[in-house]
């Protein structure tokens, strides 16, 4: 049986206080024989040396990412460094970095060995992953996706990439071990007797425009043509892109993707965001674009938005054995609640506060599974989502 606690800090500049704060949680919390924690913090942590003093001082090993506005356990704020420690004598944990991933979306080399030598540390074949990749600008999230499913086939994938609270996203980092990296792979692995199950909610049909087409022409996470037209063009032409750019006022364009050319395709679509056009008018895009997909451009309120959360924090309820619940919700999502940043963060603690233990933190692209199913499991990366993992 799987015991969770959720711990947090506000001490940005004491790494003393700090670390007594976190300790003080545990004191109270008997850990089991085998023990990992998730953490995650604002980048500020990293650069005050709390992160760092605080890995030091838990008694077993922790893998996250950074973010920006988080829920624990019954505590939602923004400069917070969050822990969901989880502890078992039947489930087993391995923690892991990867070296440096390049600008490439070779994710799959630099991940490998590390990756295969956490497994052999597990007594069991691996029943899930918590992955925890870095937001590389050129790279998609699938890249990440695709190394974890090819080094461990069938195993449910689910995560979030790293995100801070800079309007560039440029001082994100991946967590583990007390070492943070913003080219690095943090993940946990588990094993044993667990039984994760997944929820996602994002946008529907109430969000969809009149515009859609069929990717003509792609390469990985670059859309090249769109209805035998160039993207520019495209986008041109339904007047959401001028002088070889976006709009201005477009920081990403979500599209609802139906992947119907893949040879894993559930029939269940999914939410990407195109980034930029870049230099050739191509659309620079979160997640792999295959072609001959199709997809429609969705425009959610954030009315929708809220929405969508309470009644994903309603099924996670409705689950009677749950042991931990990890959550995390696209950047975008908060970005649309303008003045009030911690609307879904509160209403989330509102409504899961006095159950089990959980965490939540904002991502830079969400990792979850559409279907597990008898026969295999569908790992997808997801953008205008909140996802939830329930052990």
């Amino acid at each position: 049986m799987m015991r969770s606690i959720g711990l947090h800090t506000y001490e940005l500049d004491n790494a003393d206080i700090a670390v007594a704060e976190i300790k003080a949680g545990l004191e109270t919390f008997p850990l089991m024989e085998h023990s990992a924690g998730v953490i995650m913090c604002d980048p500020e942590y990293i650069e005050s040396g709390v992160y760092k003093a605080v890995c030091e001082a838990l008694p077993f090993p922790v893998a996250g990412a950074t973010t920006m506005t988080q829920v624990v356990d019954g505590e939602a704020g923004i400069l917070m460094l969050t822990v969901l420690v989880l502890t078992s004598d039947d489930v087993f944990f391995s923690v892991g970095m990867t070296d440096e991933i390049a600008p490439d979306n070779d994710a799959l080399t630099p991940t490998r060995a590390c990756f295969e030598d956490a497994v052999k540390r597990l007594p069991s074949e691996p029943k899930l992953i918590l992955a925890f990749p870095p937001l590389i600008a050129e790279n998609a999230g699938d890249a990440y996706v695709e190394a974890l499913a090819a080094l461990s086939p069938g195993v449910p994938i689910f995560g979030t990439l790293a995100i801070s609270d800079s309007i560039a996203f440029d001082n994100c980092s991946t967590l583990c071990r007390g070492e943070a990296s913003p080219v690095k792979m943090a993940f946990i692995v588990v094993a044993g007797a667990v039984n994760p199950r997944f929820l996602i909610a994002t946008l529907d049909d109430r969000n969809k425009t009149p515009y859609s087409g069929e990717i003509t022409k792609s390469e990985k996470n670059i859309i090249r043509e769109i209805n035998g037209v160039s993207t520019y063009e495209y986008f041109a032409d339904i007047g959401l892109a001028k002088d070889g750019k976006l709009d201005q006022g477009l920081q990403f364009v979500p599209i609802l993707v139906d992947f119907k050319k893949r040879g894993d395709y559930d029939g269940i679509p999914v939410i990407h965001a195109i980034v930029y056009l870049d230099e050739n008018g191509d659309a620079v895009c979160r997640g792999y674009m295959y072609q001959n997909s199709v997809f429609t451009i969705v425009n959610p309120s954030a009315e929708d938005i809220l929405q969508s959360s309470v009644k994903l924090a309603e099924r996670i309820k409705a689950i009677p054995d749950r042991r931990a619940t990890l959550i995390f919700s696209c950047v975008v999502r908060r970005m649309a609640f303008g003045a009030e940043p911690l609307l879904e963060a509160e209403m989330i603690e509102k409504n899961l506060k006095g159950s089990s233990s959980f965490m939540l933190g904002y991502s830079g692209g969400e990792i979850c599974p559409t279907s597990v199913r008898a026969d295999g499991v569908t790992n997808r990366f997801h953008n205008y989502s909140i996802i939830a993992c329930i052990l």
